[in-house]
């Protein structure tokens, strides 16, 4: 993902947990603010509850990978959370691709068709 559209900074987590709305599947919970800035803003949260180091970086690559591959569809000026439930380690790459899909349309995130050309 590109550098101008990572939500890094403790602060801009804090915010966005604070003063957005939430839209929740099986395994990820979405959590999201309309903004000002032209890209969208998009961060990882993957507790201890999800499991070892090693399986909380595995499941935050997966939604980063499938988030990357499809980010041309959401819409700019807003700042995104992904938050891993802890049933996530059941699910596979396909299946939290299609989740982060249906979440990104279920919040109203997606651009419209005639917006993406």
């Amino acid at each position: 993902m590109k550098q101008e559209n990572r939500l890094k900074k403790r602060k801009q987590f804090k915010w966005t947990f604070k003063n957005g709305k939430s839209v929740g599947d099986k395994h990820i919970t979405l959590i999201f603010v309309k903004s000002k800035t032209r890209d969208a803003k998009i961060g990882f949260s993957v507790t201890k509850k999800v499991g070892k180091a090693v399986v909380r970086n595995k499941k935050k690559r997966q939604m980063r990978e499938a988030v990357s591959k499809h980010i041309n569809l959401i819409n700019g000026f807003c700042t995104i959370i992904f938050v891993a439930r802890p049933s996530i380690v059941e699910a596979d790459y396909f299946q939290i691709e299609s989740e982060i899909l249906s979440l990104i349309e279920k919040a109203g995130l997606k651009k419209r068709t005639d917006e993406t050309n």
